[in-house]
């Protein structure tokens, strides 16, 4: 594995390769430079005989925000091509994570939203702390979610409640939702992730990727493949369609920053 990141820290351990988010200053949200060094990183892994397991973690205190939408104000008045460009990014990143022939494991504390919540999905386990918060707000910023593997991930009347409510749910209900693997307490998410990695490592690689393979073309026949195309269509149409939630963000982002303007079109629809 090269060490040439700048987003992401790498460490191999007991043949699985770590793989931290780090940008913990925005709380790990994803820049177009971290979705590429992110896919670079899982294309690596797949071709190092020393990596059998991938495990994601983030930096700090919570896993991801999701899209640095700070990183994308400049491409506000862009066309509808350009906002394509620009999800395909992180997009191509899911995608690689997806078919990944090696077991990629996400290791999630604190907040995975957005984005972030979309490439959790994408991956083969998910082990949260009792802490962890899910959720995909983009509705209320007036935007939408262009990786939309949700309606496979959870069912569509769950994937509903939270893409069509930018709703955010703790861990106990993820793992109800079958959005997870399992919970753990914090102090017992590395071990508990190491756990199930020493024992996807003892499988044979050949045999365990062509079961993932199969499994997974079993949801791709269902239009998963279709369905993530809708969804970076909606998410371009949605960036270049003028309307009143979306002035109301964009003028709060102007006058107080994009941290202070998402707290309060949180609060908008969540006034208790």
């Amino acid at each position: 594995m090269s060490s040439d990141y700048q987003t992401l820290s790498l460490v191999l351990k007991d043949e699985m390769l770590w793989i931290s988010l780090d940008r913990a200053r925005v709380m790990n949200a994803f820049d177009l430079a971290q979705w590429r060094e992110l896919g670079r990183a899982i294309e690596e892994a797949e071709t190092d005989a020393a990596v059998r397991v991938v495990a994601i973690r983030g930096a700090g205190s919570h896993f991801s925000a999701g899209y640095d939408l700070s990183a994308a104000m400049d491409a506000l008045d862009a066309s509808p091509k350009t906002w394509r460009d620009y999800i395909e990014v992180g997009n191509e990143t899911c995608w690689t994570i997806w078919r990944s022939p090696k077991p990629v494991i996400a290791a999630v504390d604190g907040y995975c939203l957005g984005g972030a919540f979309e490439m959790v999905m994408a991956c083969d386990f998910v082990i949260a702390t009792e802490d962890a918060k899910f959720g995909e707000p983009e509705i209320r910023f007036s935007d939408a979610p262009p990786f939309l593997i949700a309606p496979w991930a959870l069912g569509m009347r769950r994937a509903k409640d939270l893409l069509l409510t930018g709703d955010v749910i703790d861990a106990t209900t993820a793992e109800r939702w079958n959005v997870i693997t399992r919970v753990c307490v914090r102090d017992a998410l590395e071990s508990d992730v190491g756990r199930l990695g020493r024992k996807l490592a003892g499988f044979a690689p050949e045999t365990w990727g062509q079961n993932k393979r199969a499994l997974n073309r079993c949801v791709e026949l269902q239009g998963l493949a279709e369905g993530v195309a809708l969804g970076a269509e909606a998410f371009a149409i949605a960036n270049t369609t003028p309307n009143a939630v979306k002035e109301e963000f964009l003028d709060r982002v102007n006058r107080d920053g994009f941290a202070l303007a998402a707290r309060a079109m949180q609060r908008r629809y969540d006034p208790d």
